[in-house]
């Protein structure tokens, strides 16, 4: 009797050591702070339902953007020093401008997957050390916060505008004078006149305040917002089938149902700038219905500069799709 409790009693520890082993708690570097509506709507979702699916055998602790700045987070990942990554792919335009293409695509994760797309962008991550995971749209573009009007050129001719990469080639497109600063000094920079004027997604300005310091925001709006998940290639490597197709069905999960949120949020958010006193100024006609082409060429032309024949493949296989406007 005693040596059969034994026995069970081994068994069941081998069990508990063999589960143990198998467990993963991944680090996920977010280029963004929990004030962006993406980190709760998909990381705090992916996290929450990774958990859930897994039966807590796949655990994710998320640090922000103090820990590594954004626009230096791809190399740590693809190093290891960090499992997973949530970005942008504006963000990492010095190493390549492949996700960036994504911005230009047509905003429909199913028609994305069923395209070949996905698979395009992940062999060329993979070629650098990662794994494509997921791509999160947040069902709106871009616009331009200002502090005057749109004018009778009907674009922003002569106005110096704050724009990070994403928008450089549209601000000199539209006859504006691109201004380099960082997110956080936004507020100030227009506060002081230092800028005339700042691109940036159509969430932002309600969590930022910028409301307080610009009276004008542009329509129509251009280009589709996405987040892309990346995982290092060695992490992912590592990890058992059945935690691989986890990860991957929680993503498509999450680029559908994420995306439907955002939908949401967008009305609302739309109805709270125009409350905090934020009016609407159009393009000129002229302008107005070239904004979304004007922005799509500039994205393609950095991806096919930065990402070489994985970037020419990607704009082809877009437009073959119909899946982009230029």
């Amino acid at each position: 009797m005693l040596h059969r409790l034994l026995a069970t009693a081994l068994t069941s520890a081998c069990l508990l050591i063999s589960a143990s082993a198998q467990a993963k708690d991944l680090t996920l570097l977010s280029s963004w702070d929990d004030n962006y509506n993406a980190v709760p709507v998909f990381v705090g979702q992916f996290v929450e339902k990774l958990k859930e699916k897994s039966n807590g055998d796949l655990s994710v602790q998320v640090r922000g953007p103090e820990t590594v700045p954004p626009f230096e987070q791809l190399q740590p990942v693809a190093g290891g020093l960090f499992d997973m990554l949530f970005t942008h792919g504006a963000y990492h335009l010095g190493e390549t401008g492949m996700a960036f293409g994504l911005d230009a695509v047509k905003d429909d994760p199913i028609a994305r997957r069923e395209s070949g797309i996905y698979e395009l962008i992940d062999k060329h991550y993979q070629s650098r050390g990662l794994k494509l995971i997921g791509v999160f749209s947040s069902a709106s573009g871009y616009h331009f916060l200002l502090r005057q009007p749109i004018a009778e050129d009907g674009a922003l001719k002569g106005r110096k505008i704050r724009a990070s990469a994403t928008y450089h080639d549209m601000v000199q497109e539209l006859q504006g004078a691109v201004v380099t600063l960082p997110p956080s000094e936004i507020y100030s920079s227009l506060e002081r006149g230092v800028v005339d004027g700042a691109a940036w997604p159509v969430f932002g300005a309600m969590e930022y305040r910028w409301y307080e310091v610009s009276d004008y925001m542009t329509r129509p709006t251009f280009g589709v917002t996405n987040q892309v998940m990346l995982m290092n290639l060695d992490t992912w490597n590592g990890l058992s089938k059945q935690q691989q197709d986890t990860i991957m069905e929680v993503a498509r999960e999450l680029e559908v149902s994420g995306r439907q949120v955002f939908a949401d949020l967008w009305a609302k958010e739309d109805a709270a700038m125009q409350e905090a006193g934020l009016e609407i100024t159009q393009f000129g006609p002229n302008v107005a219905p070239k904004v979304d082409a004007m922005f799509a060429e500039g994205v393609w032309k950095q991806v096919r500069n930065r990402a070489g024949a994985d970037g020419e493949a990607f704009h082809k296989l877009a437009v073959e799709k119909g899946l982009t406007s230029q």
